[in-house]
């Protein structure tokens, strides 16, 4: 799958959603015209058309314009969370003790992981007994999945990663960007219908008076405009569903598709698909706001006079041609298993049998209060004293060296990356690494305060001049105490090299549950520590580079415009891959060869590879942030040269894998993690 291509289509198709939006707007205002055109003619005798239409064209459309204008950027400020809870879900603690919501949890951190991306937040809603599902958001950034309590309660694990990996394919073919925008328009252009329900609702419920004229009168005035209200509103809904039509029904097929891809395994989510047409009209949702965000769920969540989906019948025929076209009836599976995540299927290398367990070395954190941010009442889920403020970070699974930080060239190698989505390797790859990643500290992580702590501590300089300015620094800014922070950092730091990006992904999906204030301050407070100290540090440049990249990007709409090529960021590749070319795992003796590599990959002469500077890094950060710009193609190139980099020697270590897979992200391409040789 062509990530990036498939995002280009999502933004082009937004031409024809244009365009029907408009035929809706014309076709409602022409009713409207008909309909003010018969009042006139009630109350003056005369015909008089073109004062209808100067009255009825720009009261409907300020009015459909400002509705989905005002729904939009209630959205836009809150991303795929807002859409999520205006459907009445819940967020998912990834500490809960359900056991279905925590397979649920661990399902999306797997397949987070195995495909690069942040772990969206994951909402419950509770209130539907249907198997559904849906993603929302601008961007991977802000997006959100949502599963309905029947889907936890009616699908086995392996069903559930089938659909979880649909709404991620959704995510990353850019279907939720343009699925979330279209919102707006159709609240826009069926809120008649909303007002006609309600004056008719109010009619109704209203008190009746037999020999109150004035009351009847206006009674029948309230019935009347209700009823043409109603009339107005078939217009905008008949072209609201279109709309809906338009967007979903070959991006669904698109998703069905990756969630193949990703799991290897098309009976997860067919057989999903299976249970999902067993359940007929007992599928539907319930809430409130189903009439404008049926586009987005994994099916119809509302009947309608357009299907905004494929049929169940064709979708499922695609991914099993050799089912038998019954629908299973409705049962309820067994209850997922209360030790959380699975462990990866056995028969590999190297793969754990299940997920290792570790205790805590020592008595546990006290438990401190963040001004605005809601003290975690699970802050630690391992059990011990949560008042005394001395702190020993959970035992690593493997012993670790006595330095905090590993070093630079970790011995393993990887192979080659892959820019096509994960598959099922590195769903597998994943499992593994989160399995070898202690409870406790997932645990630990899975808080917000917990998350906070461990990230700030350990962005502190391991020079004892600088650590204690940055600790205090960072102290002064979350209200935790510099103690509490230094011990916290370990929680990170002490894991296996290849763990700590995995554990920066699990902390920074909590941060991003803390108040929206509080993250700007964070983000500040992370730029700050940046600025003394360890200029040749790699895994701190990268843990600051991967918070401040994402927390910044919470607020991204997807506006950013992508039109510049490689020609015109030339410079900046060239910072880019010379300090890859530094870090190459066969030493500085091969940095040049590893630097021309790159410059052949894209086409330009050989130069000597440039004379390392003092601020490196903060250069570094300046280049990921221009290159942000380039196009489609241009940002694949950029990434193949930075692939030959790496691999010029024919092999990657640890380092040069996070790097890579960093330098992606900054240019908006998702790069699955390297899988070992």
């Amino acid at each position: 799958m062509d990530f990036q291509s498939h995002q280009d289509q999502a933004r082009q198709g937004t031409t024809r959603l244009i365009i029907l939006l408009v035929m809706g707007i014309t076709a409602i205002v022409a009713i409207v015209t008909a309909i003010l055109t018969g009042v006139m003619l009630y109350a003056s005798g005369e015909v008089l058309p073109l004062q209808a239409f100067s009255v009825a064209a720009p009261v409907t459309t300020i009015g459909i314009v400002g509705t989905s204008l005002l729904k939009s950027n209630q959205i836009k400020g809150g991303g795929g969370s807002y859409v999520a809870a205006s459907m009445g879900g819940r967020p998912v603690d990834f500490n809960t003790l359900d056991a279905s919501e925590k397979q649920l949890a661990n399902v999306v951190e797997e397949i987070a992981i195995a495909s690069g991306m942040p772990v969206p937040a994951v909402y419950v809603l509770d209130e539907e007994p249907g198997i559904n599902a849906f993603a929302a958001g601008w961007s991977a950034d802000n997006a959100a999945i949502g599963v309905t309590r029947g889907a936890l309660q009616q699908l086995n694990r392996r069903e559930l990663q089938g659909v979880i990996a649909h709404e991620f394919a959704h995510i990353a073919n850019g279907d939720t960007r343009v699925k979330t925008r279209i919102i707006g328009w159709v609240y826009g252009i069926a809120i008649i219908t909303v007002i006609g329900r309600l004056l008719l609702h109010h009619l109704w419920w209203a008190p009746r008076s037999r020999n109150n004229r004035d009351n009847n009168n206006a009674a029948l005035v309230i019935m009347a405009a209700g009823v043409a209200l109603l009339i107005v509103g078939w217009a905008g809904t008949l072209f609201a569903q279109m709309i809906q039509a338009a967007v979903s029904r070959q991006r669904e097929y698109l998703a069905d598709a990756s969630a193949v891809q990703y799991t290897r395994d098309p009976s997860g989510i067919g057989e999903a698909l299976m249970k999902i047409g067993g359940m007929g009209s007992g599928n539907k949702v319930r809430a409130a706001h189903a009439a404008e965000t049926n586009h987005l769920f994994i099916s119809s969540a509302m009947t309608s006079v357009f299907a905004s989906h494929p049929p169940l019948k064709d979708r499922i025929t695609r991914l099993l041609p050799q089912w038998n076209g019954e629908f299973p009836a409705p049962q309820q599976v067994a209850e997922a298993p209360s030790s959380g995540r699975r462990a990866p299927a056995g028969g590999r290398s190297g793969r754990p049998a299940g997920r290792p367990q570790a205790t805590w070395g020592g008595a546990l954190p006290a438990q401190v209060a963040i001004p605005g941010l809601p003290v975690d009442p699970m802050v630690i889920a391992a059990g011990g004293s949560s008042r005394t403020s001395s702190f020993t970070p959970p035992a690593p699974a493997q012993p670790q060296a006595t330095s905090a930080r590993p070093p630079v060239n970790g011995a393993r190698q990887y192979g080659p990356p892959t820019f096509d989505g994960p598959t099922q390797d590195h769903i597998e790859h994943a499992q593994n690494l989160l399995a070898r990643i202690p409870e406790p500290t997932q645990n630990f992580l899975h808080t917000r305060q917990g998350a906070v702590a461990a990230v700030v501590g350990a962005l502190a300089s391991d020079d004892p001049s600088i650590r204690p300015q940055q600790l205090a620094l960072a102290a002064q800014a979350t209200f935790l105490d510099v103690g509490y922070l230094d011990a916290a950092g370990r929680v990170i730091t002490d894991l296996d090299r290849p763990l700590q990006l995995p554990a920066i992904d699990i902390a920074l999906h909590s941060i991003r549950e803390t108040p929206y204030d509080f993250k700007r301050s964070l983000v500040a407070t992370i730029a700050a520590m940046g600025g003394a100290g360890d200029v040749d540090d790699l895994f701190r440049w990268i843990l600051r580079r991967v918070m401040l990249r994402h927390l910044e990007a919470e607020t991204d709409t997807g506006d950013r415009r992508h039109t510049v090529n490689l020609g015109g960021r030339l410079d900046d590749a060239i910072t880019v891959y010379a300090t890859l070319a530094r870090y190459n795992s066969s030493g500085q003796g091969q940095a040049d060869a590893a630097f021309g590599a790159a410059l052949a990959q894209i086409g330009v002469a050989h130069t000597p590879l440039p004379a390392a500077q003092p601020d490196q890094f903060p250069r570094l950060d300046a280049a990921l942030d221009r290159l942000g710009d380039l196009d489609r193609q241009a940002r694949q190139d950029f990434v193949a040269g930075a692939t030959a980099v790496v691999m010029h020697d024919n092999r990657a270590t640890a380092d040069e894998a996070e790097l890579l897979r960093v330098v992606a992200d900054a240019v908006g391409l998702p790069v699955p993690p390297l899988l070992p040789a």
